[in-house]
């Protein structure tokens, strides 16, 4: 493994104990559409549902999220689409009882000052203030064909009850990148907080200049299962090459379900009482070649014989994975299931590359396994 490849395992690695805490992260950066946007909210409603949360809570998070993604659909200035350094990115995540939803895009500077305006108006208002505020805008505010004049900011003050995070960072004279994040607590939580707390905020936008670093276009970790591989696919399939490129797609979604299945299967999961197996997955694009990632726990232990396992896959020609394939299910038929090992015959012979692969050894119990493959729109 060369120094590049460590320090990128490094970066995954890093990322996965970083967001750990959390129940949910989903991180997407790129082009936004209706479309997309349904699917986001769709996979919201998936993970409250499995996490029995209250109506009031998902009413609340449903809402600031579409206005969220509507701030980013609409609006988001035209002149500032043509910029490479202005993707779009939405983020969702769950820390114990409280959901932080983050959005980000790029805003014409001029338009800063009247943003910032009314964002210190809504955070300088209390609850009853905010809604008096709400219907005056409401009967005086100038519509326009983006919207109203900060009514959805008024609103998701109200429903949050905590003060709105933001931030704007200059990437030339005419354009900035706009960062806007919202905590939306429990129904049983104190009292709306009356302080911004920009940490949250702060490590988002470092984070957010990492994955255009790496080329990321998604970020997902959450406890695995097989339900949660639908929404996997789901997300995963706007950022995968033209649509008409039926065989580049089937491969990259075959290699997500093998590497979502290694992690749900095979992992090695501290917690016995859940259902899931913790784990990550990332994928990334560049020049038409997709990079798949994932990392998760297994025992120590472990790690000699998923070694072997890896460089006996890596070392195999194609007609000598065919062989080893056959004799893997065999091998897996006697034992009554199916071990690893086929999975990672599968993914080469479909990904047509070598996997790389790393282990971090956390303490004498547990290591960190990560798993890196590519796959070329010219293989």
């Amino acid at each position: 493994m060369n120094p590049q490849e460590n320090k990128n395992h490094s970066f995954i690695f890093d990322l996965y104990r970083q967001m750990n805490h959390y129940s949910l992260s989903y991180i997407y950066r790129g082009g936004f559409s209706i479309d997309l946007s349904n699917k986001i909210l769709s996979l919201a409603e998936t993970n409250m549902a499995n996490f029995s949360e209250s109506s009031s809570t998902k009413k609340k998070v449903y809402f600031i999220m579409l206005e969220s993604l509507q701030n980013i659909t609409r609006h988001q200035d035209v002149k500032t689409q043509e910029s490479t350094d202005s993707s779009s990115f939405f983020v969702i995540q769950r820390l114990e009882n409280d959901y932080y939803i983050t959005s980000g895009n790029t805003i014409e500077n001029k338009n800063i000052d009247s943003l910032k305006s009314k964002l210190s108006k809504v955070n300088s208002l209390d609850k009853e203030s905010l809604k008096e505020y709400y219907k005056e805008t409401l009967s005086q505010g100038e519509l326009s064909t983006k919207g109203g004049a900060g009514l959805g900011l008024i609103e998701m003050a109200r429903k949050s009850g905590n003060k709105l995070s933001y931030d704007f960072k200059e990437i030339n004279n005419e354009i900035s990148n706009f960062y806007f994040q919202i905590k939306v607590s429990a129904p049983d939580a104190e009292t709306a907080s009356q302080d911004i707390n920009t940490d949250r905020l702060t490590w988002i936008e470092g984070l957010e200049a990492l994955i255009l670093e790496k080329n990321l276009n998604l970020i997902y970790q959450v406890d695995f299962t097989q339900e949660s591989l639908i929404s996997i696919l789901s997300m995963t399939e706007g950022n995968i090459g033209n649509k008409e490129d039926l065989a580049l797609r089937k491969k990259i979604f075959n290699i997500i379900v093998e590497l979502s299945q290694n992690i749900y299967k095979h992992a090695d999961e501290p917690d016995t009482e859940k259902e899931g197996k913790s784990g990550i997955l990332m994928l990334g694009e560049k020049n038409g070649e997709y990079t798949l990632t994932t990392g998760n726990l297994i025992l120590t232990k472990r790690v000699e014989s998923l070694s072997a396992s890896l460089d006996k896959v890596n070392k195999a020609n194609f007609e000598e994975l065919d062989n080893l394939f056959d004799k893997t299910i065999m091998e897996d038929e006697k034992k009554g299931q199916k071990g690893a090992g086929l999975g990672f015959i599968d993914i080469k012979m479909k990904s047509k590359n070598n996997i790389v692969y790393n282990f971090s050894q956390i303490d004498a119990d547990y290591s960190f396994f990560e798993i890196q493959v590519k796959i070329s729109e010219k293989k």
